[in-house]
Order: C-alpha cells, then structure tokens, then sequence
C-alpha cells in the first residue's frame, strides 16, 4: 500500500503544479523549464520510457521567454529567472568567475566542479581540459566554414563570442542560442551566446550509440553558430525558417554525420498537412531543412548562394514595415519571393511546386551518396477504376499533395482534366520504367493527355497528380476528373486566425485569450500532425468546427469559465507535451486502479466467507 500511496503522490504532483500554474503563459513556461518538466522526465525515466532523441534545439523557448518574461507571475519569474541571462556554471558564483580558454573567434566557459563541469583530462598538460580545447576548434571550424568559405556575417561580438559547457540532460537539449535581448529601433541586430552540453556521451544525444559524442558536439556547434548568425542579420527571424537553415547548415559543414535526415520523417511524409511556414510543430522544422537544399541545387552558382541572399534581405527588414507572424517577427515566404524573383527570376510560387516534383520523383542532385535517406513520398489518394469522378482536394497553405492512377488495360490514353482556385498550382509526372518526366498541358491548360496510359506496367509505373497551395491563404483547391466533368472549386475566404491546416483551436483560444498562446499553437500542432492525417481525424476536427465556435463565444465572455476549461485542457495539453510519461501515468493510474480492485475483491471475499 505504501507504494502505491506513492506512485498516487508522484501522479498528483505532475497534475497539480499545472493546474495552480493555470494562467495565461506561466504553465507553459513552467511545463518547459520548471517543476513540472523535471516530474515529467523523472517519470519517464522511471517507467523506462525515456525518449532516445534529445530536443534538437531551444533557442526559440529561450528568445519566447525573454519576450514574455514581464507578463508572468513574481513567482514564476522567480523560479525562471536563471534562464533570462549569461548561465552561472556548477560551482561558480556569477557568469563571468568560471575558468576560461579562448581561441581566434571564441571563448569556452566551463566548470572543474559539480554537474556542469565536463571531462577534465588533460593529456597535454597544458591547463586546459582536453575537451574544452576540442570544443574551440570545432568551433573555429564551423566559424571558417559558415563565414570564411560561405560568406554569411559574422555574429556581432566586443572582442570573442561566447560558449558555455553545462550539463543539458535536464533539459533533454542538445544546445541552444541565447540572445541578448531584443534590439532598439532602428537597429535589428543582437548579440548572443551559445550553450551546449558538457560532453554529449549520454544515449539521448548519440541516439544510442548511433552517432559519437563528437559528431555531436560538430553539427550542434554548426547548428548553434548559425542561429547566432541569423540574431546578427536580424533578431526578429521566422522561427521555421531559422530552424530549417541551422539544420540545412548542420549537412553543409559536416556532411558525413547525416543526423538531419532522421528530421525528414517529420515533414516529407506529413507535407499535404504541415505547411512551409509553419511555427514549431512537432519537429517538422527541423525537417523542413530540406527545401534549402532545393534551392541551392535549383539556384546556387559559384558566386551565388540563395540561402545567404534571403538572409542578407532579412537583414535589411524591420518587423513594423513588413508582413508579420503571430509572435511579430518577419514573416519568411514574401523574403523568400522577393529575393527568387529579384535575384533569380524564379518565385516561391514556382520553386515550391518544384519543390513537390523532387520529392516526388526523388531527382536531387547534390549529396547523391545520401539519396536513400530521403524518405519518399506519401500518396494521398489512389485510382485504378475508370473514369475517375471529380474529386476535390482541400489544402491547407504552403502544402502539397500526389494522386496517383494506377495504368489500366481499358483505358488506353487517360485525359486528366483540372480545374483550380486562384492559389493552387497543379503539375503532372508519369512514371514508365523507372524514369520520371513531366507532361504538358493540352491547349487551355486545363487538361493533361498520357498517351499510352494502357501500355505501362501497373506494377511499376503510374500516373501522378501534384496538386498545392503555393499562397498563405488556406483551403485553396483543385477539382480533377477522368471523365471531363470536374467540379467548380471554391475560392477561400480570406481570415486572420487560420494557418498550419486550417481553422483555429476555437475553444483553446478562448480559455486562453489569445490564438498565439503557446499552447493552443501545442493543440494545432497536434491537430496537423495526428488528426489532419487520417480520415477519422479529419472527420473529428470537421465536427469540432462546426460545433465549437458557439461554445467558444460564451467561454471567451466569462473569466471563471476560462480558468475552467484551462484546467480541463490540461490533461490534454499534458499528454501533448509529454506523451511518454502520459503513457507512464496511465499505465501507473490503470496498475493502481487493478490493485485496489483486486484488493476489494478480496474484501469481499472474506467478508463473504465470514457471514
């Protein structure tokens, strides 16, 4: 019984400090960095279900809660207050007391005592840990590689930029950028700092032994060094964009580590639910590195670099003139536009539908020893009966889509013919004997004729319709039909709360005020990523759209009812966040609760046994 009093106790503890935390930003950030965050792993390590991939990064959890650090509560303030500035190091009594060794461009902090200090060897006898000395000179790698060799902006730094060793197992994190406070107009520009792990030897950082601690140490500094780059071109940086070109730069420095792909299974398989430009959702950001790689393949000379250029426009950009995302930063897809159109003669337009073609046809041209890491794509839809009656497709923004027709002996040649709302573009690929090509529109360029459709081999060759929406604006749609006789599609309407799979969390957003909270952006990304992908999802969000809007209104309009259903979400947003030690806690509560009915069972038994 005592055991189970306790695993009660640990169960509560997890839910409660979440409940009295319930307002506005402070669960959040406590669910990230406080008491519920440490509860959390602690279960997950009990149960033996830790997770084998630490957090990629979390510069933009840190950069968030600098920005909200004055809206929380005196004591959430106080218990997060270590995280707004310079880190002090195990042992140490302020940021600046920790020994020290520098090299051309940096200086490595570190500890010789308590959890943070890393290993102190020092083969060479020179007073310098040997790892802190091989810290710095990956450092000065990727610093010759990012800056001298690829030409990006150094950081903006007094004299050498600053890294810090600590041990980040407590925080599942590989690293991370922290910048030193939003700048003052007109300037864009800030200052950073990098923290890292002391070592990365744990299993979640090597993925098991998967990777050395040293090729981790490699791509986080080249991870790392690139965010501090982009705090210098312009603080107010899309957070999808700067993830997805710290990532890419991950494959540009070191090219034999390969980590990013493992990211891929996050996107490519998801691109007709997660949109290009989507916030932080799920990991697909990271993921998302890979349509760098197209435009460097498709625009890339020996004096051009198109990542760069967008960058270099982003520096000159002021979130007050400037379309803007829901945190307020500089929204990436008109940067992107007006440097494809201004400098390459392309749009985001064309190259994204471009973009859908490779990854269909899996036709890269850099990196080819890697191809077979790049998982294919996934086939929303499947026709082998003819004709095929119109069907509509739905999309939300910056996605795409494949149809594929299976070749059939009855139809000799297949007409496909399409009809489109203003933002979607369609393109049409056949596959014959292990080539693919492109077909041309028929005149009009409303059909598309596969002459010899009947000929090809339906176990290995097919037909292929790429459908997208290539606008922020979601719900654009293409109508097709074999038959000639598509359906009228729809053009949008237009509206400010939409974004990453259509339609807002109504409710969420409610309870907690504002459709930019963190964790109504947690429940949309969950939507897009596990509901949006399958029919029964699709089926619960549709219901949940029509009927929650109502009751949405009447929550917004009552102070105690938004603390209520604050409260009830938290489960939900519990297990969103930690779905492992959810997992832990419903096996401990259904463990606990076969206990004690087995235990009454017995009661009752004796007492049975005793009348």
């Amino acid at each position: 019984m005592a055991k189970l009093r306790s695993v009660r106790a640990l169960c509560l503890s997890l839910l409660f400090p979440a409940i009295a935390s319930a307002a506005s930003l402070d669960d959040y950030y406590l669910s990230k960095f406080g008491q519920q965050a440490q509860l959390a792993k602690a279960l997950e390590s009990v149960v033996g279900l830790q997770g084998q991939h630490a957090e990629r990064c979390r510069t933009d959890l840190y950069r968030s809660l600098k920005r909200d650090f004055t809206s929380l509560q005196p004591a959430t303030q106080k218990t997060l207050a270590k995280y707004v500035g310079r880190p002090t190091l195990s042992g140490q009594t302020s940021p600046t007391s920790s020994p020290s060794y520098s090299s051309a461009h940096f200086t490595v902090h570190y500890t010789t005592t308590g959890a943070d200090a890393p290993d102190l060897t020092d083969a060479d006898a020179d007073g310098v840990p040997d790892h802190v000395e091989r810290v710095a000179a990956v450092f000065e790698e990727v610093y010759a590689a990012e800056v001298t060799t690829m030409g990006y902006r150094p950081p903006p730094v007094s004299s050498r930029y600053d890294v810090y060793l600590l041990d980040l197992i407590p925080q599942g994190a590989y690293g991370f950028t922290s910048d030193d406070g939003a700048p003052t107009a007109p300037n864009l520009s800030v200052g950073s700092s990098i923290e890292i792990d002391k070592a990365f030897t744990d299993p979640m950082f090597t993925v098991n032994g998967l990777y050395t601690p040293d090729q981790m140490l490699q791509i986080t500094a080249a991870h790392e060094f690139n965010h501090a780059i982009q705090f210098g071109y312009n603080y107010y940086f899309d957070i999808w964009y700067g993830e997805a070109t710290s990532t890419w730069m991950e494959d540009q420095v070191y090219d034999s580590v390969n980590q990013c792909y493992s990211y891929l299974t996050d996107y490519v398989p998801l691109a007709a639910t997660i949109s290009l430009n989507a916030g932080l959702n799920g990991g697909s950001e990271y993921g998302r590195w890979i349509f760098n790689r197209f435009l460097t393949e498709m625009h890339d000379t020996q004096t051009t670099s198109v990542v760069r250029s967008i960058w270099e426009k982003l520096g000159t950009l002021s979130p007050s003139s400037n379309p803007k995302t829901a945190a307020g930063d500089v929204q990436m897809p008109p940067v992107i536009n007006s440097v494809l159109v201004g400098s390459y003669g392309s749009s985001l337009a064309t190259d994204f539908v471009g973009f859908a073609q490779r990854v269909y046809a899996r036709s890269w041209s850099s990196h080819p020893a890697d191809l077979n890491r790049i998982p294919a794509a996934t086939i929303a839809a499947s026709y082998s009966s003819y004709p095929v009656p119109s069907q509509v497709v739905t999309m939300p923004h910056y996605t795409f889509a494949f149809h594929r027709f299976v070749p059939s002996a009855g139809v000799a040649d297949l007409t496909l013919t399409v009809a489109k709302t203003s933002g979607a573009q369609v393109a049409v690929l056949k596959r014959s004997g292990g080539t693919v090509s492109e077909i041309a529109a028929n005149s009009g360029g409303t059909s598309y004729t596969i002459t010899g459709f009947g000929s090809l081999n339906p176990a290995t060759d097919e037909v292929v319709l790429v459908v997208a929406n290539t606008t922020d604006v979601d719900n654009h749609q293409v109508s097709f039909s074999t038959d000639g006789t598509p359906s009228t599609p729809t053009e949008p309407k237009v509206s400010s709360g939409g974004g990453g799979g259509g339609g807002g969390c109504f409710i969420a957003t409610a309870a907690y005020g504002s459709y930019l909270h963190p964790k109504v952006a947690e429940l949309r990304a969950f939507r897009d990523r596990y509901l949006m992908t399958n029919a029964p999802g699709r089926l619960f969000v549709s219901a949940y759209y029509r009927l929650s809007p109502p009751i949405a209104d009447v929550i917004s309009r009552h102070g105690w009812m938004r603390s209520g259903v604050r409260c009830l979400l938290l489960p939900l947003i519990f297990a969103v966040e930690h779905p492992a030690a959810a997992l832990a806690l419903l096996l401990l509560v259904l463990a606990a609760s076969l206990r004690w009915g087995v235990l009454y069972l017995k009661g009752r038994a004796r007492e049975a046994a005793a009348a």
